[in-house]
């Protein structure tokens, strides 16, 4: 007996216990159509019966019986009949609860595997989405390249792309982006805007071109309230000649292999989908021997730990200036563990990416 007939059970007995103490003449109990019993008590003897039919749309289901020297009185006949009528009610009101409760049965279960297949979906699309992002860099002679990714819910937004250009040379790009939001939807447009921004990289005269052609394509298609911050560059491998052009994206980070002070690159422009022409400039610095710059997205920056208190520029900062002297691997994950470290036991804010490009000096290049 599940809950709900436990329930109407308990209600039937309440009704019909007034009619169980021998002294009243009459006992009444509700009956199956066997003549088994629901609820109240068969008498040892009885000299007299009167029964009602209890009807559940419709249908017959049980009966009422009266039994007794006075069940055949009209008073009593009356109120067997007001009894019946009310125990109709309860009945009926015990099939709607078992209906429901069979229907909410049935809800949650189809619910339940919905979110199976969405889990399983999200688990899928999870791992279409790292294959999708350059984890594993291409070979760059004289050259170190690092990465990190990691999205802060089954899918991200993030995005990077480190590929060899098919002209003279073979330059090196390197895109990094992130769509504004998270989740499924920024998931989707990055996977719409890559593929898009790779083309554009391979027919563009530079990095500024590049992020134009991209935007064109974004504010004609873009059917989504969602922007992209984006930032392209060139790496032109004998000379070490870096160009740079950011739309709306985090400015790069350069470490010297001589010891200076960290520098932000600077070049700033709109960020993509949002007007119809950017009107980018372009930063051009040169990347000598042990050289290393950092490209990244504000999951790291704006990662948070307990207290709600941001990861923010200066620890940045200090995670690249502890591993400067090392590989760009090296300073890839110091950056990677000093903001798992800060946001411990706290979700992620945001996607996280990392991208690392280090020049390897004269003298590990010629050993090597």
């Amino acid at each position: 007996m599940n809950r709900m007939e436990s329930v109407a059970s308990s209600r039937l007995d309440a009704i019909l216990a007034p009619f169980a103490s021998p002294s009243a003449g009459v006992s009444v109990s509700l009956e199956d159509l066997d003549g088994g019993l629901i609820a109240g008590t068969h008498p040892a003897s009885a000299e007299r019966e009167a029964s009602r039919d209890i009807r559940s749309h419709g249908v017959v289901v049980a009966r009422l019986v009266a039994r007794g020297a006075g069940a055949g009185a009209p008073l009593v006949s009356a109120a067997i009949g007001a009894l019946a009528a009310a125990l109709e009610e309860l009945v009926s009101e015990a099939a709607g609860l078992r209906a429901a409760e069979a229907a909410l049965s049935t809800a949650l279960r189809v619910a339940d595997e919905r979110s199976r297949r969405l889990d399983a979906e999200l688990i899928l699309g999870r791992r279409l989405q790292r294959s999708f992002v350059a984890i594993v860099p291409p070979d760059v002679p004289g050259y170190e390249l690092a990465s990190h990714y990691e999205a802060a819910t089954e899918v991200g937004g993030d995005f990077f792309d480190l590929f060899r250009l098919r002209r003279r040379g073979q330059p090196l790009s390197v895109v990094i982006a992130d769509v504004t939001g998270k989740g499924v939807a920024a998931a989707l447009l990055m996977a719409f805007s890559r593929p898009l921004l790779h083309a554009a990289v391979d027919h563009a005269s530079g990095p500024a071109d590049a992020l134009e052609r991209t935007n064109r394509v974004l504010v004609q298609e873009r059917h989504t309230p969602l922007f992209i911050t984006a930032l392209c560059a060139t790496l032109t491998l004998g000379s070490g000649r870096l160009r740079i052009a950011n739309a709306g994206h985090e400015p790069p980070l350069l470490a010297r292999g001589d010891g200076s002070p960290i520098q932000s690159i600077e070049v700033a422009g709109p960020l993509l989908g949002a007007f119809g022409s950017l009107e980018l400039s372009e930063a051009d610095v040169e990347l000598a021997p042990g050289d290393v710059v950092v490209f990244y997205t504000d999951g790291v920056t704006d990662a948070r730990c307990r207290s709600g208190e941001r990861f923010e520029d200066g620890r940045m900062l200090a995670a690249i200036e502890a591993a400067r002297h090392g590989t760009a691997a090296g300073i890839v994950e110091s950056i990677r563990a000093a903001v798992n470290e800060f946001q411990a036991g706290v979700d992620p804010a945001d996607d996280v990416t990392i991208v690392a490009i280090r020049r390897r000096p004269r003298t590990a290049r010629a050993r090597g």
